[in-house]
């Protein structure tokens, strides 16, 4: 009970963080996810040692921050080329979990995998795809992924973490959790929660670790057959999610639904 707590805890905290970066000026959070991380990595690199996997992702993810606010915030938003990269960060940041998964050893490892690419495919990445929406608060960066596709990673994500950071998993499920409201209230916003909720976690992580980890300890949680079945549980529905997708593609409009390719002008009067 005391650990569904601090995960709740946690993940309303989270929540609250995307919703105050989401309104926060662009040099409040270039403040945040730049020049504190440049000011910090000499004492987070001798407090810490992890692997080289956990510092490449912390610092892409703070740069998806830095960049993603650039795009929403400046006059980079209005240029087509530069919204279309928001969802290739999307697909690198997956890819980059996704290559750990198949060097690691074990079919759980390799069913996530695949749903990992599985997930990469599914991005939109049409011109169209992201657009920048004013609101009263800002402005936000809208993608077109949807409900179903943000479970979809939210499963994967969730297999992922447990089957190669255990001791991470409690915070993860908040990080997780707290984006995933956000993606069911509107998923095109979705990817701009996941960033801040992301790069709030990893931003504490690198500063307290081991405050965090004694805090809420997820590595009990592990079972090597709990891994099995939620990379099962993550692949089928990745799986089912592609291809109804598709079949919506494939399928001919309903009947009495279909509109003209062209529809002549009306002649003008004599």
């Amino acid at each position: 009970m005391t650990v569904a707590l601090q995960v709740i805890a946690l993940t309303v905290a989270l929540y609250l963080a995307q919703a105050c970066l989401r309104r926060a000026g662009k040099w409040a959070v270039w403040s945040l996810f730049l020049a504190a991380p440049l000011a910090l990595t000499p004492y987070w690199f001798r407090v810490n040692e992890f692997g080289p996997f956990v510092w490449i992702k912390f610092y892409t993810v703070f740069a998806c921050v830095v960049w993603g606010t650039a795009v929403r915030l400046t006059t980079l938003g209005d240029r087509p080329w530069a919204r279309r990269t928001i969802p290739l960060l999307l697909a690198a940041n997956i890819l980059e979990a996704t290559a750990l998964d198949l060097i690691e050893r074990g079919s759980a490892h390799h069913l996530n995998a695949l749903a990992g690419l599985l997930l990469v495919l599914a991005i939109p990445y049409g011109r169209g795809a992201t657009t920048i929406e004013a609101t009263r608060g800002g402005r936000d960066v809208l993608c077109g992924t949807s409900r179903g596709w943000v479970v979809g990673y939210t499963l994967w994500n969730w297999t992922f973490v447990s089957l190669n950071y255990p001791t991470w998993l409690g915070h993860h499920t908040a990080v997780l959790l707290s984006a995933l409201i956000v993606g069911m209230i509107d998923p095109r916003r979705w990817t701009q929660a996941r960033a801040f909720t992301l790069g709030s976690i990893f931003l504490a992580t690198a500063t307290a670790n081991a405050e965090l980890v004694s805090w809420l300890d997820g590595s009990h949680w592990f079972d090597p057959v709990v891994g099995h079945v939620a990379a099962g549980i993550a692949l089928a529905f990745v799986v089912g999610y592609s291809l109804r997708g598709r079949a919506a593609l494939d399928s001919p409009p309903a009947r009495g639904t279909m509109t003209p390719v062209f529809t002549p002008p009306a002649p003008r009067p004599s």
